[in-house]
């Protein structure tokens, strides 16, 4: 499944931790449309490059659905940021 939410964790030099989370159903929701309209363009740009349009389509979907549960966190004794994807 693609994920929906992300949690974006700020943490500042007093230790004080503030906790976004941004609903990414609203960026998925804005780019299918996008998608739909520049398919048959980027249809006809793998053909050219001679690369098979559904397995680049199949292996940019595993990517997606790769990044379910993936943690990426950035620590500095004056500040941290990390963010959750679910």
């Amino acid at each position: 499944m693609i994920p929906f939410v992300a949690v974006v964790s700020l943490r500042g030099r007093k230790s004080r931790t503030l906790r976004i989370w941004v609903p990414l159903i609203l960026l998925w929701l804005f780019l299918v449309p996008l998608g739909v309209l520049l398919s048959p363009l980027v249809f006809i740009v793998f053909l050219a490059c001679r690369v098979n349009p559904f397995r680049a389509f199949s292996v940019g979907w595993q990517i997606l659905y790769a990044l379910n549960d993936t943690e990426f966190e950035i620590d500095h004794p004056s500040a941290g940021v990390s963010i959750c994807v679910f």
